[in-house]
């Protein structure tokens, strides 16, 4: 079992959360043609312990939701990139603290 620490881990469920969203709004894209077509969207919340929390949830029908949703990709895929920048600079800290030691 691999312990993350709380920046590792806020840094993880940002990026699982990034994830969600991106596939809720590929998923409404794909079935924009398909007749009674529900469609998705993500809440998010700040986890309790840090982090966030995100969950999938049905959306509002809407006809400028194609525009949207590309906008929500976009945003989905900055976020998605933050988070593993702070991962990859929390590894980068640990690995030098680790060499200082050695």
């Amino acid at each position: 079992m691999t312990v993350l620490s709380p920046v590792s881990s806020s840094a993880a469920s940002g990026m699982r959360a990034a994830a969600m969203a991106m596939q809720a709004a590929a998923h409404n894209v794909a079935n924009l043609a398909t007749v009674d077509h529900q469609r998705q969207g993500v809440a998010m919340a700040a986890g309790a312990a840090g982090g966030v929390s995100a969950r999938v949830v049905a959306a509002a029908q809407d006809p400028a939701a194609p525009v949207g949703d590309l906008v929500d990709v976009l945003a989905a895929r900055q976020m998605f990139q933050a988070n593993a920048a702070v991962l990859q600079r929390h590894n980068d800290t640990i690995g030098s603290l680790l060499d200082a030691i050695a």
